[in-house]
């Protein structure tokens, strides 16, 4: 009895670690498929499922924000972004779309200070800097 005990309790601590890793990844998966798919109710719930697992997943986090966008709510989509920079600064494409949204806002000052930034960290995206630029108009009173 002892031994078919030890198995399991072997088994269980073994496979349940991979089966819950397993599962991570297809969360973000899913929510990946639900996004290119335009379902943006059950994009969004695959990504929370997927960071209550990995905290840390910028991707997650990235497209939560993107449908926020989406459902026009840019208070959440600011959380979103930063908490994406918070994990890693240098996110391209979260430092963008931060850009974006403060220029929305109106903060030319900021988005112009930010944008400084995104020019020493971009590398895939450097072809926006200049659009970024065009974009932010400064106040010179």
């Amino acid at each position: 009895m002892k031994k078919y005990f030890k198995n399991f309790l072997i088994l269980f601590l073994v496979i349940l670690p991979f089966k819950v890793l397993g599962n991570n990844i297809s969360y973000y998966n899913q929510g990946l498929k639900f996004f290119n798919e335009k379902d943006y109710k059950e994009a969004k719930y695959y990504f929370e499922k997927d960071i209550v697992f990995n905290t840390k997943n910028e991707k997650s986090y990235l497209y939560l924000s993107k449908i926020s966008a989406i459902n026009k709510d840019s208070i959440q989509q600011k959380i979103y972004l930063d908490t994406i920079l918070v994990l890693n600064p240098k996110n391209e494409e979260a430092l963008y779309l931060k850009i974006l949204l403060i220029i929305e806002e109106g903060d030319f000052k900021k988005a112009q200070e930010s944008n400084l930034i995104f020019a020493k960290v971009c590398k895939e995206l450097c072809s926006k800097k200049n659009d970024l630029s065009k974009m932010i108009i400064i106040d010179k009173r």
